[in-house]
């Protein structure tokens, strides 16, 4: 939808200047999902794993964010690369995942694109989460959302059937990404896409094991993350809180 710059001030401070792209500049659903992105970040407060908001607008002819620059890359790279600061950090990007999104949430939001391309990750090891183009308010009670906008592949099975969702989509969103970051792999088998969404789709479909992969994770996290990919939602967390409670029990971090 956009291209990033790095764009630098008179003081040669660094930016990160986010332009949307001129293919979306009339007919679409582009323009709309744009802004409303820049409109969330500019009401969320700051926070340590939020890529920070500065300002956005539109300049001869184009809309514009202009965010804090992070140097580091996002978190498909890095795996795609076998970055090994994604071991070293493993325990520490499970819980800034979880921390960005529980403050998403606690401000009245639904990120609905949670996935490791939106996951950026600086050189210090920290977690960031960004773009909110396709957030929208939690509804007072679960409602359809109408034509899908996301990634199906990190999508709860209620949404990609075009049933009624509520905030527990991202606690589904979050384990998809939490297994892949654990595993190194998808948690639905398939040799394509449509393979992999017709075993995300079928309510029958038995998830691997994450410590089948990784037997070092703790087998509460392990538990943890299967939870959050329950196929009903009411098997899932109801809330961030509940499973961060959960997330520091199983990697023995205590609550503050």
């Amino acid at each position: 939808m956009a291209t990033l710059w790095l764009a630098t001030d008179k003081l040669g401070r660094n930016f990160a200047l986010r332009i949307m792209h001129d293919d979306f500049r009339s007919g679409s659903s582009g323009p709309k999902m744009f802004r409303r992105g820049c409109e969330v970040m500019a009401k969320l407060p700051r926070h340590p794993n939020l890529v920070g908001y500065l300002d956005h607008g539109r300049k001869k002819g184009h809309d514009y964010m202009l965010m804090e620059y992070v140097e580091g890359a996002n978190l498909r790279e890095m795996a795609i690369r076998e970055d090994p600061i994604i071991g070293q950090y493993l325990a520490e990007f499970i819980l800034h995942m979880a921390a960005a999104m529980n403050h998403v949430q606690n401000h009245g939001y639904m990120h609905l694109d949670l996935k490791p391309e939106n996951l950026v990750i600086s050189r210090g090891g920290t977690l960031l989460l960004c773009d909110f183009d396709t957030t929208i308010p939690i509804p007072d009670e679960p409602k359809r959302l109408g034509k899908a906008a996301g990634t199906p592949l990190y999508m709860p099975p209620e949404q990609l059937n075009g049933q009624i969702v509520d905030n527990r989509a991202d606690i589904y969103s979050y384990g998809v990404t939490a297994y892949e970051m654990l595993t190194q792999i998808k948690p639905f088998e398939g040799d394509s896409q449509k393979e992999m969404l017709e075993n995300q789709m079928n309510p029958k479909y038995r998830i691997r094991p994450i410590r089948q992969f990784n037997p070092t994770i703790p087998a509460l996290l392990e538990k943890a993350i299967h939870k959050c990919m329950a196929y009903l939602p009411e098997r899932r967390y109801f809330s961030f809180p509940h499973l961060i409670r959960d997330l520091n029990k199983s990697l023995g971090v205590r609550a503050v």
